[in-house]
């Protein structure tokens, strides 16, 4: 680093200071930080995750601990008090540490246990009303659903930079990230703008922090059922956007009765029917289902065929049969890893009615009812 003004170097001014110890604030500060923690882990008989590099597992009979890292918070999940118990003196050794207990408060999020029901719940109320308070929607009405149906909103040259949209936008996105995939969508669309709002968009945003204020006591909650297995749900809405007219690609699984991974994007290229709009969004609910499989099989050893529901059943039987054909020449082959997927029983897909699929929340804009429908199918309800 640059020596202080202040501090003389015998030998010119040019000399800079060699750290023996990595500040905070630095670039380099967090890599150093995170060689650490991950060297002390790793000689205490820790083995890190192949696919989550801030997630590490202990195997001891029976017994198993897992340790999950966000910068420098500890999240210890175990069965086994002595292990913990251990883990913990071995970090207190090397670092300052304070034991806050079981989780409660945690990245905006609060969590709450119920022995009876053994169940955990997932909610963002006081982030909620942190929001209402920021952009003065307190004593705001509440409305059903955070967009109206069939809304389309184009660009307009008249861009209102008075209003703070983006940063509403963000705080939006951190919302619906955590706890609330029931805005995905809405927030999805609405970031479009994020360059060129006008007062129409901002009106359209602010209605999410109404529909907010009427759900701001729902969340995710997770019930033990004995159910292991992961499922997942996949739908599009083709021709979605009127300007571009490119589709919606939405999925979603589920686990112990709640919700576990989402998704919400535009397609990149433009489909030339539904079927093709449902083929492409069954591609990327592959990817994710890959990935859920091998870290639940890090943590449980449970490997299985994971069932992914969809409601085009031309779609489906394009996943199975490989046979080549005029109409999906056209289609980018990293789509056809599908097929691959489906012939390796990775995934099996089962055709679920559009009337029950809850991806379909994630896909456009819906009517209260079918709204609050998937909302309870996902498991998010109030907590």
């Amino acid at each position: 680093m640059q020596k202080p003004d202040c501090y003389d170097v015998s030998g010119g001014s040019g000399k800079v200071l060699k750290l023996k110890k990595a500040i905070y604030g630095l670039k380099q500060a967090s890599r150093a930080w995170n060689k650490k923690v991950d060297q002390s882990l790793l000689e205490n008989g820790y083995c890190k995750s192949k696919l989550e590099p801030c997630m590490y597992t202990k195997m001891n009979g029976k017994f198993k601990t897992i340790v999950t890292l966000y910068v420098d918070d500890f999240f210890i999940f175990s069965n086994c008090k002595l292990e913990t118990e251990n883990l913990k003196n071995v970090l207190s050794s090397q670092f300052k540490i304070k034991d806050l207990g079981r989780v409660k408060p945690c990245l905006g999020m609060n969590i709450k246990f119920n022995k009876l029901e053994k169940s955990v719940t997932l909610s963002q109320e006081s982030y909620i009303n942190n929001l209402l308070q920021k952009f003065n929607m307190t004593d705001c009405k509440t409305v059903d659903t955070p967009m109206e149906t069939k809304l389309n909103v184009e660009c307009d040259k008249n861009v209102n930079n008075q209003v703070p949209y983006q940063q509403l936008i963000g705080s939006l996105m951190y919302l619906s990230v955590l706890t609330r995939p029931d805005i995905t969508f809405a927030v999805s669309y609405l970031s479009q703008f994020n360059n060129c709002h006008t007062d129409e968009h901002w009106a359209y945003a602010k209605r999410i922090l109404k529909y907010l204020k009427k759900t701001i006591n729902f969340g995710i909650k997770y019930c033990a059922d004995g159910n292991t297995k992961i499922k997942g749900f996949v739908d599009s809405d083709w021709a979605n956007d009127s300007v571009d007219r490119r589709s919606y690609t939405g999925f979603c699984f589920v686990l112990a009765n709640g919700i576990i991974s989402w998704e919400c994007k535009k397609q990149r290229t433009v489909a030339l029917s539904s079927c093709e709009a449902e083929y492409m969004a069954i591609s990327e609910a592959c990817k994710e289902a890959i990935y859920l499989k091998a870290l639940q099989f890090e943590i449980t050893n449970n490997m299985y065929t994971l069932t992914l529901f969809n409601d085009n059943q031309s779609a489906q039987r394009l996943s199975t049969n490989p046979v080549f054909h005029k109409k999906t020449k056209h289609i980018d082959v990293k789509h056809h890893f599908t097929r691959e997927c489906v012939s390796n029983r990775v995934v099996k897909l089962m055709y679920l009615p559009t009337a029950n699929m809850p991806a379909d929340l994630l896909t456009k804009s819906l009517c209260s009812k079918k709204h609050y429908n998937f909302m309870d199918l996902l498991g998010i309800v109030p907590v």
